[in-house]
């Protein structure tokens, strides 16, 4: 059943704490009912938000990574990782070619923001208006003007995040300036990566009303509403979830998944995909995009036998084991660890109190795979070199991804992979679930 979504009448709703989703899932998620922003109603938002960090945060990021000034160089279609965090909802691509000059005016005085061109971005910019064949020799003499001492560029070897100045483009502005100013370019990697990963109050509370609708997604097609075992694929169910993100006019940054485990092993797929069955075992892992912001979710669900009214207590066991992994790696996390530490934490913790473990968890925001430190991945469990020895911040999200395996009773001691992913907020006080998380199975009856 796919119903209409509701248009919010006020936007403070959004920001109200839904108490049936502080422990995921119950019953009541079953029949969400999903309030999603237009596109009109984001708009303010997203201006407001943009100032805020133009404002407020980027003059404390470049001072405490040592710029006076910032070039962000980037063209149409081939968008720079930062730039889609610097731009207002109606724009959806650079213009052409856009540079952007990030100047500190020092203390007191903010940062000048020029766009060297023609756009402005909805007055997120001052122009400097300059035909599109000469914008280097206006940066050149911007440049020149201000004198700056240090100048960052998104060149990097190790941060994807921050490596968006393409090599024509380097080209082009080294030919520009003067040796002397060349001399003092160097990698912003850093300022790159702080700014994409920092996140003030006012977006953490947006972030929430996002994560909410993707729980009450994952719950509606975690339900009777959708799957009628025997009948139903997990092709069905993934192709229903992309269908429903887009009906309700948010986006995807990947394809959804729906597996299944089932007692005897898992199932053969057929080119239709797995025809779900009483008994199965089901696991998602899906994530939207809503206010520029990227969400990523693995919850599980329990189809039941007849008879049953809960999973079996060996399947319950393991999603415990899940949930006592996610609070090992926040727990070996805090804000000055790195990431590798806290790996290599909470796996040692893990296996002391017998939990076969795998931890891959990542930052998230403006990009689904943000920038920041990871906590592993799937082929690096004994750390990631240079970017695991990046320090965890406050006011960062991560979304805490893994999986612990264990043997289940009931399935004749089937070893079973319980995926769990949730994305949680670092804030001055420690770690939050943005939206709560799962501590129980969906049941499908």
């Amino acid at each position: 059943m796919i119903r209409s979504k509701t248009i919010l009448a006020a936007l403070s709703a959004l920001f109200v704490a839904s108490p049936a989703l502080a422990q995921l899932p119950r019953a009541e998620q079953t029949r969400p009912d999903n309030v999603v922003l237009s596109q009109r109603q984001e708009d303010p938002l997203i201006r407001e938000r943009l100032a805020d960090r133009f404002d407020n945060l980027l003059p404390v990021l470049m001072r405490r990574e040592g710029f006076d000034m910032w070039l962000v160089i980037t063209r149409e279609y081939n968008s720079d990782p930062v730039f889609g965090s610097m731009a207002p909802n109606t724009t959806y691509s650079s213009r052409r070619r856009t540079i952007l000059m990030f100047h500190d005016l020092g203390p007191g005085k903010g940062v000048e923001r020029i766009s060297i061109g023609r756009a402005d971005y909805q007055g997120t910019f001052d122009v400097y208006p300059t035909h599109n064949d000469s914008q280097y020799v206006s940066l050149a003499r911007l440049v020149a003007e201000r004198d700056p001492q240090r100048i960052g560029i998104n060149v990097s070897d190790r941060w994807n995040h921050a490596d968006g100045l393409t090599h024509n483009e380097y080209v082009r502005l080294t030919g520009a300036l003067s040796e002397k100013y060349v001399d003092r370019l160097e990698s912003a990697e850093m300022l790159a990566v702080s700014w994409l990963e920092a996140k003030l109050p006012r977006e953490t509370d947006q972030y929430r009303s996002v994560m909410r609708i993707a729980h009450q997604v994952i719950a509606e097609a975690f339900s009777n509403e959708v799957i009628v075992p025997g009948v139903t694929t997990n092709q069905d169910v993934v192709w229903w979830m992309r269908q429903r993100v887009a009906e309700l006019g948010l986006g995807q940054w990947f394809h959804p998944s729906v597996n299944v485990q089932r007692r005897d092993g898992i199932p053969e797929a057929t080119p239709h995909g797995t025809v779900i069955e009483r008994g199965d075992m089901l696991h998602t892992d899906f994530g939207v995009i809503g206010l520029g912001y990227s969400t990523d979710t693995q919850h599980n669900a329990y189809v039941l036998l007849p008879g049953e009214a809960d999973a079996p207590e060996g399947l319950k066991e393991g999603l415990r084991r899940g949930n006592r992994l996610q609070d090992l790696t926040m727990m070996h996390g805090p804000a000055g660890a790195t990431g590798n530490e806290a790996l290599a934490g909470a796996l040692a913790q893990a296996a002391a109190e017998g939990i076969e473990a795998t931890i891959y968890s990542h930052p998230i925001g403006y990009h689904g795979h943000g920038a920041g430190p990871p906590i592993g991945m799937t082929d690096y469990q004994d750390g990631v070199p240079v970017r695991g020895d990046y320090q965890f911040r406050p006011n960062t999200w991560h979304s805490i991804e893994l999986n612990a395996r264990y043997a289940v009773p009931e399935w004749d001691g089937q070893s079973v992979r319980f995926a769990l992913e949730e994305d949680a907020a670092l804030l001055d006080g420690g770690w939050d679930w943005i939206d709560g998380r799962q501590t129980g199975f969906y049941l499908i009856r």
